[in-house]
């Protein structure tokens, strides 16, 4: 599943687009997508989009030409990546539209007739109209350090989801929010506490450590061009060579299924405290 990095870099892929291709005239699903939102956007008007991220959500903000001039007409759709989603461009007489239509299932069309495209094969991806990003979702803690750091520090003492082990508090995204498989393990990993351990009884120095970690590792993860994993490649085409390197954790140490199923990569130092509940589903 795209996390942070991922998905910033999508949303980098869809603003060079439309820098290049600035005006689009229609929005349409494909004819299996199962995704009821209305798309019938500007009733046929010009509108320009742009790509907006936070964590792992992007926002298309998208704003009619010649609107109303008492103010400009927007309106902002939110994109779910599900598993697999991706953003691809591709022109009207590629020999590859056929292809890019079949898994295409949301088509954003410029009025030169070329498409930007959602490209999902297994289908997971989602979108729907909103007022704005998610509130119960966190920072980012890339573009927003500052706050991110101010909402854990300010809470990590105080609410209930600090009593849970540090490997599940850091798949919330209430408070991690960006933060997905492969960035926990790296980042557990890298700061050396036990995974397993309530997060509200690690030491302060520690619990700092946390966050700048963090911080550092979504900025690495994004600079080595995201994580060109199994499930995901990088829309602008971009090889990471150094991405396998720079991972020293994820799905090369010891591994188990957590509460929800995800595969957890840890140091085998860990295993005497996995919890019982883990154990019984032991990769």
């Amino acid at each position: 599943m795209p996390e942070l990095a991922e998905v910033r870099l999508m949303g980098d892929f869809i603003n060079y687009v439309v820098a290049q291709e600035p005006f689009f005239d229609k929005i349409e699903k494909s004819e299996v997508s199962k995704v009821s939102t209305e798309l019938d956007v500007y009733e046929s008007g010009i509108f320009t989009i742009g790509a907006i991220c936070r964590g792992k959500e992007l926002l298309l903000h998208t704003e009619l030409v010649g609107g109303d001039i008492q103010g400009a007409v927007t309106k902002d759709l939110l994109c779910n990546m599900g598993m697999s989603g991706n953003w691809i461009f591709i022109r009207k007489d590629s020999p590859r539209l056929e292809q890019a239509f079949k898994h295409g299932h949301l088509r954003i069309r410029s009025t030169r007739g070329n498409w930007l495209i959602l490209y999902d094969p297994r289908r997971f991806a989602k979108w729907r109209w909103v007022p704005g990003f998610s509130q119960n979702r966190g920072s980012c803690p890339l573009t927003e350090y500052e706050k991110f750091s101010d909402e854990l520090i300010a809470n990590w003492q105080k609410k209930k989801d600090f009593n849970k082990p540090l490997n599940e508090l850091m798949m919330n995204q209430r408070w991690f929010n960006g933060v997905g498989n492969y960035l926990r393990a790296e980042i557990i990993d890298r700061i050396n506490v036990n995974p397993f351990q309530a997060v509200n009884e690690l030491s302060t120095e520690k619990f700092k450590e946390l966050i700048h970690v963090t911080n550092l590792c979504v900025r690495d993860a994004y600079q080595l061009g995201g994580g060109q994993l199994k499930d995901w490649f990088n829309p602008e085409g971009m090889t990471s060579e150094n991405f396998d390197q720079w991972m020293t954790c994820y799905g090369k140490k010891m591994s188990i299924r957590d509460k929800t199923g995800r595969m957890f990569w840890f140091d085998k130092k860990w295993e005497k405290d996995v919890p019982e509940s883990y154990r019984t589903k032991k990769a």
